[in-house]
């Protein structure tokens, strides 16, 4: 998709940073990526590396030249590096480390070279360091870390016995072993106590969400960060809507031991399953077929049923929420590193709820949103969200190039800057005085 959408908006596409193969029989990539810190400097690999050091698994490294201008849709990769990592596939961001490396020395303005990710956001944003910086936010549910806050969980599920937790374990994505717990049930002690992953979480769970049709949502945001210091960071203004499949009830049946995921968890992973095929591929009231709608679809239906409903009240909290999240990304990177202006830039996807108060809640905070081509067949079947989705994610490419305003100089006929609000720290009012 990406490929399509630049060369509509007249770029020249190229997928050859450095020399690359695939291996279909191990499903693995490698990159000599020596090549790639080469060109950034502005040598060839021989100059660079040696006479030696220009052979790689049999191939010799080519001198490649540097573009008058670059943008780098290049992030955190599974692939192999020949003489590193003991010759393991892994997930690395070796482009980003040399572009933070050697990007002062590439020629003209900052803006000319431009790399789509920030260094170190994958663990900044682990679900442990996460909840650690927003442990106090009113809108972050309370949120325990395993092992160490073990002690203080189980005290606190002694006093508030009616209160019901979500545990997430590790950093998976797509809802990876998730499960709801009431605070009495026994199962929820010995998960707790018998884990041993340092990246889990348990969490108190939002018993009384929104529903949308009799359905739980989250909803999909799209925060992007240009600049670190100042911070320049932004909110896209539409989104997506994920629904669970099955209308949202709190029996002791979809709990526990019996969870039943499709009732409260709405990633797609486990709602588009074989044993669920019929809920996920039903009608539904205003989702309709599958699990998905646009945020604006929602704000117009909250409106349809309240004539007084302020969709500016919801916005400022996704706002806010946003500022906080941007400003600890920010602070975290440059904690440890030191990043040129206008070299990097990074799209979030961060996944957000609503009570039945309207009041906005942050789920987490995910690095490589999936802006792809969606699957046309799931479960064998025609996916029903497949040209939601696929409108939604060419949306938010065109509007991600207008953003940057890399190609503000060719006619464009898709994206706009107005489809962005730029995020910024609202003055606190004033205090009253005391009596």
């Amino acid at each position: 998709m990406l490929r399509e959408v630049l060369r509509a908006r007249g770029w020249r596409y190229s997928c050859g940073p450095c020399h690359g193969v695939y291996d279909e029989d191990t499903d693995k990539s490698t990159f000599y990526i020596k090549e790639f810190e080469a060109c950034l400097r502005g040598k060839t690999p021989k100059e660079l590396f040696g006479k030696d050091g220009v052979q790689e698994d049999g191939y010799r490294l080519q001198a490649l030249k540097l573009p008058r201008h670059a943008l780098w849709m290049i992030g955190r990769l599974p692939y192999r590096v020949p003489g590193t990592a003991r010759d393991q596939c892994r997930d690395r961001e070796d482009f980003v480390q040399l572009v933070l490396e050697h990007g002062q020395g590439l020629p003209g303005k900052p803006g000319n070279y431009r790399i789509a990710k920030f260094p170190g956001t994958e663990r900044i944003l682990f679900k442990t360091n996460f909840s650690k910086a927003f442990k106090d936010k009113p809108w972050y549910p309370k949120t325990f870390i395993l092992p160490e806050d073990r002690p203080s969980f189980l005290r606190e599920v002694r006093v508030q016995q009616k209160s019901l937790w979500i545990g997430k374990p590790r950093n998976d994505y797509g809802g990876a072993g998730i499960c709801v717990w009431k605070a009495t049930d026994p199962g929820l002690r010995r998960a707790v106590t018998e884990t041993k992953s340092s990246r889990s979480i348990v969490q108190q769970y939002i018993a009384n969400p929104l529903l949308i049709g009799g359905y739980k949502f989250h909803m999909r945001i799209h925060l992007v960060i240009t600049n670190l210091s100042p911070l320049e960071a932004f909110i896209q203004e539409n989104g997506q809507c994920l629904f669970a499949t099955k209308p949202y009830r709190m029996s002791s049946g979809t709990l526990g031991a019996h969870f039943d995921p499709p009732v409260h968890v709405t990633n797609m992973g486990l709602n588009a399953t074989p044993e669920n095929k019929d809920n996920f591929l039903k009608e539904k009231p205003v989702i309709g077929k599958g699990q998905q709608i646009r945020v604006r679809q929602l704000m117009a239906h909250l409106a349809s049923l309240d004539p007084t409903f302020d969709k500016a009240m919801i916005w400022q909290q996704i706002l806010d929420i946003s500022m906080d999240t941007a400003e600890y990304i920010s602070r975290s990177i440059r904690r440890r590193y030191k990043v040129m202006p206008d070299r990097h830039f990074e799209i979030f996807g961060m996944d957000l709820m609503l009570d039945k108060k309207l009041k906005v809640w942050m789920c987490e905070v995910n690095t490589d949103p999936g802006l792809g081509y969606p699957d046309k067949e799931v479960l064998g079947s025609p996916n029903p969200d497949y040209k939601k989705e696929l409108t939604a994610c060419e949306e938010t490419l065109h509007d991600l190039f207008s953003l940057l305003g890399l190609d503000a100089g060719l006619a464009q006929t898709q994206g706009s800057l107005r489809h962005w609000f730029k995020l910024e720290r609202r003055a606190l009012p004033p205090k009253a005085d005391k009596p």
